[in-house]
This record gives structure tokens, sequence and C-alpha cells, in this order.
């Protein structure tokens, strides 16, 4: 699924800081909202449209953000959820009915490594309108990234608003491989509902999805029982 490609996009917004004073200000700004001790959440939609310019949507996906005090992060997009506690990492695929188990993942609230995203990207605009400002990422040649532009709106309160990608790969939208469809599809993310209530504390704790017995074997919740467990942290430990 397309939406299993999406990068953070604050940690490419860092790459940059140093193009202008203005836009230094509003990143460190933004980047403090995302890291407060304080809860957050938010709702998303992703839309996908076949080409750059399509008014179609091909795709739409519905997503929350929810973190809390102790910057716990739990995301849902379409039928996946992630949970990166301070114990562990989950990532439960209901439509695979798959659950990975790994070790927690050092987020990006706190300091971010921009080292190796320094070359990636370079700004080619910065628009300040009456009610946010308007980013566009040009991504430099050989960079890696599989988009050509990103153009990202953050509202004035710091707060993300919306991010465009425009796809440098093509990607074959054809059900049939006998007939290939490619396009360069451009993936739209706006996020809504901010605010800053405290998240139900039983979402960031692993008990809710599953225990571990005695012998260390695992035991799922009730509604995940059926599912195939991947369990990383052995893999990972020895």
């Amino acid at each position: 699924m397309f939406y299993k490609k999406i990068i953070f996009v604050w940690a490419l917004f860092n790459t940059c800081l140093s193009h202008t004073q203005t836009v230094s200000e509003v990143f460190q700004k933004f980047t403090k909202q995302y890291t407060n001790t304080l809860p957050l959440q938010y709702k998303s939609t992703y839309t996908l449209y076949k080409d750059f310019d399509s008014e179609k949507a091909e795709q739409i996906y519905k997503g929350v953000f929810y973190k809390n005090a102790k910057n716990e992060v739990y995301t849902k997009i379409a039928n996946t959820e992630t949970l990166n506690s301070k114990t562990v990492y989950l990532k439960i695929n209901h439509d695979e009915k798959a659950m990975e188990i790994s070790n927690p993942i050092v987020t990006s609230f706190g300091d971010f490594d921009i080292k190796p995203l320094l070359d990636l990207c370079k700004i080619e605009k910065f628009i300040d309108y009456k009610t946010y400002w308007e980013i566009t990422l040009q991504a430099k040649t050989y960079s890696g990234l599989p988009y050509s532009k990103i153009i990202v709106q953050i509202s004035k309160d710091f707060f993300l608003l919306k991010q465009t990608f425009y796809y440098s790969t093509a990607i074959n939208f054809s059900q049939d491989y006998r007939k290939p469809d490619p396009h360069y599809p451009r993936l739209e993310i706006t996020n809504t509902n901010y605010n800053r209530n405290p998240v139900n504390a039983a979402i960031f704790t692993s008990n809710t999805y599953f225990s571990t017995s005695d012998k260390k074997q695992i035991i799922l919740s009730e509604p995940l029982k059926k599912y195939e467990v991947t369990d990383q942290r052995t893999i990972t430990n020895k």
C-alpha cells in the first residue's frame, strides 16, 4: 500500500534549517509543537491521485495520530496500527491478520539526526500566506527519495496542515500484469482536528494487545488471538 512509503516530513524539514532565519524560526517552533511533553492528537486523510494533475482520487485512506505526555506514539492508517511506546514497538496489519513485535524505535521526538538528510532536498519556495506558510522542497538529483517535489503547509500555530508528495518513479496501477498502467502519482495528506486532549492510556499499554506467559510465550488479546505473530525482539537481543 502506498501509505507504507510515507516519510516523516518533519525530518525532511530539518534538512533545510539554515536556508533563512525566517524558515529556521518556523521549523524550530513547528518542531516544538511535536516534541512538547504534552498529549497531541489529530486525524489524517491520505488521498492518492494517479497523476500530478489528476482531480479524481484513486485511493483514500483515513488515519489518526495519538501522542501522550511521555512521547509514546500510536498511529492508524487504513487497517494498519502502529504503537511505539517506551517498552515495545508494535505493527498490526488487520488485512493480513499479522502482528510484528520489536524493540522501541528511537523517534524523531527530540533532537533530530539531520546529518544523513542534509543533501536530500533544497527549499524551492517559502510563501507566507495569511493563515499558514507553504514550503516547497525540491529533491536533489541522486537523493534517493521517491519524490521529485514535496509541498508542505504549516499553520500559524505551527501544526502540519497538509503535505503533497509528487512521485518521481512510475507506479503500475494495473490489476492485469499483461496490461501495465504506469503513472507518476500524487499523494496528499491532510491533517485536521488538532487538540491536546489526553488519549485513553490503554492505547499505549502493550497489555492491550498481548501479554507474555511465565514461559515467555506471547498471548494475544481476544480481538487479535487468531493473528500471526512475529517477535523480532529475540532476534534483536541475541
